[in-house]
Formats: C-alpha cells, sequence, structure tokens
C-alpha cells in the first residue's frame, strides 16, 4: 500500500543543452526513510533534489509522491519543503517571523501564523530564541530555524541541500545526530543530499552513491560501506582497496587472480560465472589489512599470495589506528588501518619495504564490474572515469 511519503523517481533524466546531468535514474524511498544523496560535485545529486523540489523540470521521467505525480506542480503543491544549503533567513526578521513567512505568504492570518511558528519552534527546540534575530544566533541554531521554516509547512518530504556544509567541524558532528534524531520524531522522509561519506553514512538509512548522473548503488550505508558493487564505489567510499587482474583459473568457486605485477589473489566469485583470461576487480578494507616489514632480518621479502609489496609513502595516527599508505610499483597506492596497539608491537616507518596481506574470505569482488570493460566501450564512456563534467 503506498504511504504518503512514499517517493519514486521513474526513468528521471535531465540534459542541460548536451550534457546529461541526470540518466535515467531509477529509485524508490519509503515513507519515513532518511535518504541521502553522495558523491563529489558534478555527479547530478543537487539536480535530483531540484526536480523533486520542483525548481527544474525532468527532460524525461517521473516524480512520484504518495503514488501521485509531481511533475509540472509548483512547489508549494508538491508536499515538499527545502532547507537551502546557505539558509536563507531573512536579517531583519526575528526567528519567529522567519518561520512564519511562508504561512504569511499563503495568506494566514498573523495569530494563526504565529501560533504554528511557535509550534514548529518548540519542535526543533529553539522557542526560547523567538525574538532574536538571525545574527544573534550561532551557526547551528541558524540551521534549527532553517529547519523550522521549511517544517512549517507540515511537508511529507524534506530536502535538504547541503545542509552541514556551513557549519565547523564540532557542530557539524553535532548537528548531523540532531537531523537523525528529528527525523525520527517526525517520521516524514529525508532525502538529504552531501559529498561527505562519513555524513552520509551517519545519517542514512538509504545511502544512494551517485556516478556522472547515475546511481552507482543504493544499499544501507552499512552495506556500501563493507560490501561496494564497484570500484568507483569502493573508492568513492574510501575504507577499502581495490585490486584487478586476470583470472587464472576458478576452483570451487575460488577465483585465482594474476595483477599487474605479477601478485597471486585468490578470492570468492560469489556465485559469478566468470571465464579463465577475464579481468575481475576485488576490495579488500583497509582495517582487514595486516602488515610487516621486509629486509635482511625478515622472512620473505615479496609479495606472496594475498599479498602486496611496496614502500611505506605515509603513517598517520589516527587515534584508534594508525594509517599506513603503501607505494606499489604499477598500482594505486594501498592503505593499510592498523589498530594502535598492534601498529606499536612492530611500528613501521616511511620508507621502510612492507608487505600487506589478507585473508581469502575478506576478498570482495565487485560485482557491478564484470564486463564493464566490455559494456563502456560500447557506449563509448570510459570505464574508470570516476569524476564527470555533468551539472550538480
Amino acid at each position: 500500500m503506498t504511504q504518503p511519503g512514499d517517493m519514486e523517481l521513474i526513468n528521471l533524466t535531465k540534459r542541460f543543452g548536451r550534457t546529461v546531468a541526470v540518466d535515467r535514474v531509477e529509485l524508490a524511498i519509503p515513507h519515513g526513510t532518511y535518504c541521502c544523496l553522495l558523491g563529489p560535485s558534478g555527479c547530478g545529486k543537487t539536480t535530483i533534489l531540484r526536480m523533486i523540489a520542483g525548481h527544474e523540470t525532468p527532460t524525461e521521467g517521473d516524480v512520484r509522491l504518495g503514488g501521485r505525480s509531481l511533475v509540472g506542480l509548483p512547489p508549494a503543491r508538491r508536499g515538499t519543503a527545502m532547507m537551502f544549503q546557505n539558509y536563507a533567513l531573512f536579517p531583519h526578521l526575528t526567528c519567529l517571523d522567519n518561520v512564519a513567512f511562508n504561512l504569511k505568504m499563503r495568506g494566514i492570518d498573523k495569530a494563526e501564523r504565529r501560533r504554528r511558528a511557535r509550534a514548529t519552534l518548540a519542535k526543533v527546540r529553539m522557542e526560547a530564541f523567538a525574538d532574536r534575530t538571525p545574527a544573534q544566533l550561532s551557526g547551528g541554531q541558524q540551521q534549527r530555524i532553517a529547519l523550522a521554516r521549511a517544517l512549517i509547512t507540515d511537508p511529507r518530504v524534506l530536502l535538504l541541500d547541503e545542509p552541514l556544509s556551513a557549519l565547523d567541524e564540532y557542530l557539524r558532528l553535532q548537528m548531523r545526530g540532531e537531523l537523525r534524531l528529528m527525523q525520527r520524531e517526525l517520521g516524514i522522509t529525508f532525502i538529504h543530499v552531501t559529498h561527505t561519506q562519513l555524513e552520509a553514512i551517519a545519517v542514512a538509512d538509504l545511502l544512494v552513491v551517485m556516478d556522472q548522473g547515475r546511481i552507482g548503488q543504493a544499499a544501507s550505508a552499512e552495506e556500501i560501506y563493507s560490501v561496494p558493487r564497484s570500484a568507483y564505489v569502493a573508492r568513492f567510499m574510501g575504507g577499502q582497496n581495490v585490486l584487478s587482474g586476470k583470472v587464472a583459473s576458478v576452483a570451487d568457486g575460488i577465483a585465482t587472480v594474476i595483477g599487474a605485477n605479477g601478485e597471486r589473489f585468490a578470492g570468492s566469485l560469489q556465485g559469478a560465472i566468470v571465464a579463465t583470461g577475464a579481468t575481475v576487480h576485488f576490495a579488500i578494507r583497509r582495517d582487514r589489512v595486516k602488515l610487516a616489514r621486509t629486509g635482511a632480518d625478515r622472512a620473505g621479502g615479496g609479495a606472496t599470495s594475498n599479498a602486496v609489496a611496496g614502500t611505506a609513502h605515509a603513517v598517520e595516527y589516527q587515534g584508534t589506528y594508525v594509517k599506513v599508505t603503501i607505494d606499489v610499483a604499477g598500482r594505486d597506492r594501498f592503505v593499510a588501518n592498523l589498530p594502535d596497539d598492534v601498529f606499536r608491537k612492530d611500528p613501521v616507518d616511511i620508507g621502510d619495504r612492507v608487505v600487506a596481506g589478507w585473508s581469502v574470505e575478506d576478498l570482495h569482488l565487485l560485482v557491478a564490474d564484470l564486463g564493464r570493460e566490455v559494456a563502456d566501450a560500447a557506449s563509448g564512456r570510459p570505464y574508470g572515469e570516476e569524476f564527470g563534467a555533468a551539472a550538480d
């Protein structure tokens, strides 16, 4: 049964001249979901938000809310409200009058709109600041007033365009928790655009990673972080190393893969059928990697199965773990996140020769990349191109 806050994007496409900003997006956002659209500048996430709000018209496709098409409706009749990145508060109005402004534009009498504005300020715990102007508020307090102004129209969907980008780091951490709590209390659908991975992971029920106007992956934050479907998603989300090579053999669902430097990787194909000689891509989480120094006093000195050898490029203390970045000939830099206590037992320094290794079960096949080189070549889209020029 369709719920009031169910949002559907159906074959949604937006072109600006010859530039495709949003390319045939299909997405269902259930009622009461906190959804984050995540991606770099130019991936199309803000264009999607503006089409939902009614500030852009789709070139093709449909936007549906509660089963009803919104295309062609003015913003005020859509059942959505947008909280803008810069808050757009009127500096000469009090907080109460800022919140009540939308009702004034709808012709609601002064007493009623002020009553509703005070009730909405109470929802965001800002009633004590009703008579202050925006200049008398902190950044976090201004954000709450902007949120109250969006909520006063009782929207079924609240749209948030980079709502935390103007805040300092401490306040950003505090306010993302506040947004999540308020969404739970209100029980309405939130659609939040951001380019910050940790912000999206912290708040989202449904995380949508955008890739040049397309959806790279849409799933829970935990699934996308732990089980990315493509090299693009794995790299953009961070926390993963991406490996590739050609399949040398397959036995019992485990592929033996030869990398560009002759390294041998063994990983599960997870039921996929892959021919010998095919190129496959795997990801390994940085916190699943073990590290050892190599040299005259160490056994080995080169990469073995499920390992890469290189030189420590950077060693960064991150509090609970130490991030070691490794230069590996012929491939992307490889990263190991080592628990602080593990690192201290056998520390490495910049310039040390090291071997990074992992277990077979921790190697994850990037299933969306199977055959992608062929498909992208046919479409004219460069395989592995991560950042496009589409309008954001």
